[in-house]
């Protein structure tokens, strides 16, 4: 997954996961958005925001997100939500359904 956060505001909605290295959150909330990403690359980008990384921890801090969180931000780069990424994948998919039905 890509950390390339100035995806953001490109015109296309952007889900941006805070991720530390060795952390079973983070790793576990990538695990599952890998899972789903290719159903969903074409309408959503999906970014790690790393936390080890001065740009990837400015970003989660101004967003006021931790580990394992995710935020969806809109094609223009407002935030929607900061929230967890769901354990079941149904409603993780329901989750990036009804987000993208918000903003398409």
């Amino acid at each position: 997954m890509s950390t390339d956060l100035s995806v953001i505001g490109k015109g296309k909605p952007v889900l941006v996961l805070a991720y530390e290295n060795y952390s079973p959150d983070g790793g576990e909330a990538l695990s599952r958005l890998q899972k789903v990403k290719g159903d969903y690359h074409s309408r959503l980008d999906f970014v790690v925001a790393d936390l080890g990384t001065p740009q990837g921890f400015a970003f989660a801090d101004r967003h006021k997100m931790f580990n394992g969180q995710a935020v969806f931000l809109k094609q223009n780069g407002e935030p929607l939500e900061v929230t967890y990424i769901p354990t079941n994948e149904q409603e993780l998919r329901s989750q990036l359904d009804s987000k993208l039905a918000t903003v398409e």
